[in-house]
């Protein structure tokens, strides 16, 4: 069974995509969502297709310099949080030869240096809780390499092996530390991604065609994410789980 009655979980990225779908989902099954982005509009939009009541809507950029805010106000009413899922993400794709270290670090900042931070102001407000909690990252099939996106790749490794290391180290506060790396997912970031082709034949040949379930959908990775923030996988952590239509195994 899985349910998250109860439990308080600060979803990044929810105006969209993947992280909009999770947020959806776990307030179906209970939870008490808290969600961020930086597009008011569109998270408006998700805050209105929330079931029940009790959720946190904060817009906002970001970024280091506001890590421990976000998380401050993701904790109220003496309800702690439960869980963590960083779904904010950005991408570029092209040559290694021609990225720069800036253009790196931007996609460091969102993947990696943010939800390293988060991740610090999360276990500073858990250090007395005792109850336990999951925090999932959002990996990719990208991370294992995949042409003109080496610094999207590194991002995304980054969040994989930290992941795996905090398992190590907090899992005698039944702290729980989980990956779902996704294959290629109908979601905004993946229309952006198809106008770098000529057209639609030579998307399905290159990047369609290497999923033998098809592209998948934002609900299908959510599913993934919220199992691993529920009890039902009390027993998992340190896992990185790919969730990606086959794409590993062409």
């Amino acid at each position: 069974m899985i349910e998250l009655t109860g439990k308080r979980i600060l979803i990044t990225g929810a105006s969209s995509g993947i992280g909009k779908a999770v947020a959806i989902l776990a307030s179906k099954l209970g939870a008490l969502c808290v969600i961020t982005g930086r597009n008011e509009e569109r998270l408006n939009s998700t805050y209105l297709s929330l079931k029940g009541t009790g959720h946190l809507k904060l817009c906002c950029e970001l970024n280091q310099d506001n890590a421990a805010e976000i998380v401050s106000k993701s904790v109220r009413d003496s309800i702690a949080l439960s869980g963590f899922v960083h779904c904010a993400g950005i991408e570029i794709t092209q040559p290694f030869r021609i990225t720069t270290l800036e253009e790196m670090g931007n996609v460091m900042q969102i993947n990696f240096y943010v939800f390293w931070a988060m991740i610090q102001e999360f276990l500073k407000k858990k250090s007395n809780t005792g109850t336990g909690a999951s925090i999932v990252g959002i990996g990719s099939v990208a991370s294992q390499g995949v042409i003109g996106k080496a610094a999207y790749a590194a991002s995304k490794g980054a969040v994989i092996s930290l992941m795996k290391a905090l398992a190590s180290e907090y899992a005698s506060k039944k702290i729980r530390f989980n990956c779902v790396s996704p294959g290629y997912v109908a979601t905004p970031m993946l229309n952006a991604a198809k106008e770098l082709y000529e057209n639609s034949e030579d998307f399905d040949k290159k990047i369609a065609s290497r999923h033998p379930l098809g592209i998948g959908e934002a609900e299908d990775v959510a599913n993934a994410v919220v199992w691993l923030l529920s009890d039902a996988s009390k027993w998992v952590t340190g896992s990185n789980m790919e969730v990606d239509g086959g794409y590993r195994v062409m």
